[in-house]
């Protein structure tokens, strides 16, 4: 079974001379491997599926580097919306303690009047203290719970109560996972998956976001087995009397294929030379010309056929499929966070 399992896997990622004989014809011969596959002849060239995953494989490498700058400056935005409070209660507290000693100090040897000032403005240090400086009692954590009421952002998201300002100060005081979520609003009737909610959106707050780029990012290729089977879904809705479904799965790996390849380079060339924005432009828009001529040689209709079902499948799959997709991804991020 051992032998097996990992024959299937090395089959899948090893890369030979099929790969260099399906390499041009995938890009300059649309629908001519697709074709060639479904009629018998499929030990000359690569098969659809390993040449789909080697070519992603390659493209997300590559993305995740050129987009290595991008991630940084949107987690970055992102760190600085969510707040710092945390971190100016504490350099308040330092400041604050700093300069109370060092009026203590200066107490000792001040004169009558100048001791009554200084006395007087420790008071008032005294009396604006916060409730961080002891943040380990339970009395403190209840002030700091207390004092936040009537500050931060509030809300309600999910069915849970957010206040910030809350949410902040029992983090900074030590709080446990259930008396964070109790200031949220969860209850034991919300049942377990009301509880991962709502850890979920506390580890969202306290963390500022950090990293969930990343988990975004590694969240795409998965989806994309999921997104292929859609688009030959539309292709079987389209084409109904042309094959069977597993024809127009073959269809799209290869398809999807060319475009992980022509991205990939795509984004190589841009990392050497900067190319204008027209070419990059003329290159994407060469993807869907790309899809119209694949479609006609593998389905052998007439040109004005191909035309509207090219057009009606791009405009269903870019206007349904993939935003609802990316909405599947941020609740898949969210999840796995």
């Amino acid at each position: 079974m051992r032998v097996l399992f990992h024959n299937t896997v090395m089959n899948y990622f090893s890369v030979d001379a099929r790969f260099f004989r399906s390499f041009i014809p995938l890009l300059t011969r649309p629908g001519f491997l697709a074709k060639k596959f479904v009629s018998g002849k499929r030990l000359m060239y690569l098969h659809p599926a390993q040449f789909y995953l080697f070519t992603s494989i390659v493209f997300f490498f590559i993305f995740s580097i050129s987009t290595q700058s991008a991630r940084q400056q949107f987690e970055s935005g992102l760190r600085s919306a969510f707040g710092k409070e945390s971190v100016l209660i504490a350099e308040t507290a330092r400041i604050r303690d700093s300069l109370k000693k060092e009026l203590q100090n200066n107490l000792l040897e001040a004169d009558e009047t100048d001791s009554i000032v200084i006395k007087k403005v420790t008071t008032f240090l005294e009396g604006n203290k916060k409730p961080n400086d002891s943040i380990t009692k339970d009395s403190t954590l209840k002030k700091s719970m207390k004092s936040s009421k009537n500050s931060g952002i509030k809300g309600e998201f999910l069915g849970f109560n957010f206040n910030t300002s809350k949410l902040d100060s029992l983090y900074v005081a030590g709080a446990s996972m259930d008396q964070k979520l109790k200031a949220i609003g969860y209850k034991e009737s919300d049942g377990w998956f009301g509880k991962f909610i709502g850890k979920q959106l506390i580890k969202l707050r306290e963390k500022h976001g950090d990293g969930i780029s990343k988990v975004f990012m590694d969240t795409i290729p998965i989806s994309m087995f999921f997104l292929i089977p859609i688009f030959a879904m539309l292709l079987k809705l389209f084409y109904r009397k042309r094959g069977r479904f597993a024809h127009h799965m073959v269809f799209s790996f290869y398809y999807f294929a060319f475009i992980f390849l022509a991205s990939s380079i795509i984004i190589l060339t841009n990392l050497i030379i900067d190319i204008p924005d027209w070419i990059d432009i003329t290159l994407i828009l060469s993807m869907l010309i790309y899809l119209y001529i694949s479609l006609k040689h593998f389905y052998e209709q007439g040109y004005f056929k191909t035309f509207f079902k090219s057009f009606f499948l791009i405009f269903i799959y870019l206007l349904f499929v993939v935003p609802l997709s990316f909405v599947i991804l941020s609740v898949v991020t969210f999840f796995v966070y």
